[in-house]
């Protein structure tokens, strides 16, 4: 049910004659997180009944319940949310932004136990069930991002389960996820021993977070090393490019330079960068290729603001998770002097394509033209057709997008 304020906000602006182009970037990332917060209705619902609970408190084992939140849960695209949801709680100085994350982790904890026995029997298809990677960690994609807003969680709450589940979380990176000889980090399935651009950031924040909360210089030095060897298998001279994967079975790169993809890899950096003590030794090397990075990926920017799904395939369509890391990768960079000022000119235009592809009313499912999640493939025509819906990656790469834009409009009114 939308909030009633929110309703009427919205009516009163519209009445009052102000259009999405009159509103101030800051006006919209706010109306894009209340939407997002009036949506998280945390509860369950009864998949064959049909009723509600707001906990799993007094019910009888093995119901078969889903949530009622489409941003509640224990995987990635919640991590990458939850993230954002800090991040805007502290430029806007604002709780409720705050509280979004450590109560929905709080939620978590507070019901996953009713799900673990199920657990006992059916742990290698646990996806399904709700919460399942608090208790099952077979990939990256289980533990990175939400391992990473676990430590942003336990900054706020010094929760002793969240800390058994961090100490987990860099164990499985740190000793049990495959790599290669060289150390760097790969899946063994559903190809043996192959790199994906999107592990990098299911592991680099949450190593990075490591590093800054023990203090060990450890998790930056892996976290560096991965930055710096995902760059030397999959970046493409030729393009300016990354590609989407590499297989060590033919000592070659797939065939995509799929947008997502190319994203999580530039917010991966950013996520490192902002922790990794200023005088680590690869912090240039860093910078480097960040910069090359972007400066590579603003060539593929279209006349409406957004990059395409594949980015160097003009006829595959626009594609906004993709858009909203990169306004979010190159305002960081602006902001932090690591580029010229000039280039916020390319974050700005990838900010108004993004409001493009947002409903006015602003729930979050208003969010539109986010790809689903995404496998390797070997033919083109996987990453063409990958249909598009409102999922929490494409919310929290917004809200990150517009954490950047709106902390450099800031800095621009107090010169």
């Amino acid at each position: 049910m939308k909030n009633k304020f929110l309703t009427l906000l919205i009516l009163l602006t519209t009445a009052m004659g102000f259009t999405q182009e009159q509103m101030s970037d800051e006006d919209h990332l706010r109306r894009i997180a209340d939407g997002i917060l009036e949506e998280n209705n945390r509860g369950f619902i009864d998949d064959e009944s049909g009723e509600v609970f707001e906990s799993v408190a007094n019910l009888k084992a093995n119901r078969s319940l889903s949530l009622i939140s489409k941003h509640a849960g224990f995987t990635y695209p919640e991590g990458v949310i939850n993230i954002a949801m800090m991040d805007l709680g502290e430029l806007l100085d604002e709780q409720k932004y705050i509280d979004y994350t450590t109560n929905n982790i709080e939620f978590i904890y507070d019901n996953a136990y009713y799900f673990e026995g199920i657990l006992s029997v059916e742990k290698d298809n646990h996806w399904y069930l709700p919460f399942a990677s608090l208790f099952v960690i077979n990939y990256l994609d289980d533990c990175g991002a939400m391992g990473a807003s676990i430590i942003d969680a336990y900054q706020v709450d010094k929760n002793k389960e969240y800390l058994d589940y961090i100490n987990k979380t860099a164990d499985f990176i740190g000793a049990k996820q495959f790599r290669l000889d060289d150390g760097t980090l790969v899946r063994n399935t559903p190809v043996e021993m192959s790199l994906w651009a999107d592990d990098l950031y299911m592991s680099v924040p949450f190593l990075a977070r490591m590093g800054a909360l023990t203090g060990d210089v450890k998790y930056f030095d892996d976290a560096a090393k991965q930055v710096i060897q995902f760059s030397n298998y999959l970046w493409d001279e030729q393009t300016r490019l990354y590609f989407h994967n590499w297989h060590s079975d033919e000592n070659a790169n797939g065939v995509s330079h799929w947008g997502r993809a190319n994203g999580w890899i530039m917010i991966a950096q950013v996520e490192l960068l902002k922790l990794l003590p200023k005088d680590h030794p690869q912090r240039e090397e860093l910078l480097e290729i960040l910069k090359r990075q972007i400066r590579g990926v603003a060539r593929y920017q279209s006349e409406s603001g957004l990059w395409h799904q594949l980015l160097d395939k003009v006829d595959s369509y626009e594609e906004t998770s993709a858009t909203a890391m990169f306004t979010y990768g190159i305002a960081y960079a602006v902001n932090e002097g690591i580029l010229p000022e000039r280039y916020i000119s390319v974050a700005q235009k990838g900010w108004k394509g993004i409001l493009s592809m947002t409903d006015m009313d602003y729930q979050s499912s208003a969010v539109n033209g986010i790809c689903i999640g995404t496998g390797i493939q070997s033919d083109l025509n996987h990453y063409y057709s990958r249909p598009t819906r409102p999922n929490s990656v494409g919310f929290g790469a917004v809200i990150s997008a517009g954490v950047e834009i709106v902390r450099y409009n800031k800095s621009q009114y107090s010169k």
